[in-house]
């Protein structure tokens, strides 16, 4: 009886714990989005104003956000300055697949490709414009993030328990 009760237990936590996970990653890709927008915000400033050198400009941009995007500039920073030969496109995704916690899907990824193939190979102006355009979309791109958030996390959440609970009354 009691073993019973102990397994029905643990298969409700186990399918409430996926259910969180899962909803924890609506949740976060909204905050990562909005850390990438400041964190090219603040690379504009450095590219545009400070006129840095663009793996300084990358380490740089980060002051502020921490977590996988700061982890993803540092990266592309740091590859940017250990193989002087790479591109930035090439850098970046290079650091994409190193930086394992990012929640980002394909849209973000293009964004950030074609910004990344942009960087470096253009004057200031357009590299500006460049950058106005990455933070265009990125922004439209949070919003629909915030709404798929809004809808997916409860379901989420209640699917999670109510799938264990249901694992339970099958084996019951």
């Amino acid at each position: 009886m009691w073993l019973k009760i102990v397994g029905s237990l643990m298969v409700v936590i186990a399918g409430a714990t996926i259910g969180f996970n899962l909803a924890a990653r609506y949740v976060e890709r909204p905050r990562q989005i909005r850390q990438l927008i400041s964190c090219l915000a603040s690379l504009k400033a450095h590219i545009n104003y400070a006129a840095l050198p663009l793996p300084e400009a990358l380490s740089k941009c980060t002051g502020g956000v921490s977590g996988p995007v700061a982890d993803l500039f540092q990266a592309m920073g740091r590859i940017l300055v250990t193989n002087g030969w790479l591109t930035p496109q090439a850098a970046m995704n290079q650091a994409l697949t190193e930086t394992t916690k990012l929640v980002l899907r394909k849209p973000e990824k293009e964004v950030l490709a074609v910004f990344s193939a942009n960087l470096g190979g253009m004057n200031r102006e357009e590299q500006h414009k460049s950058l106005d355009l990455a933070h265009e979309q990125l922004s439209l791109i949070q919003c629909e993030a915030e709404k798929l958030c809004e809808q997916n996390v409860k379901m989420y959440r209640y699917l999670g328990i109510c799938g264990g609970l249901g694992v339970v009354i099958i084996l019951i």
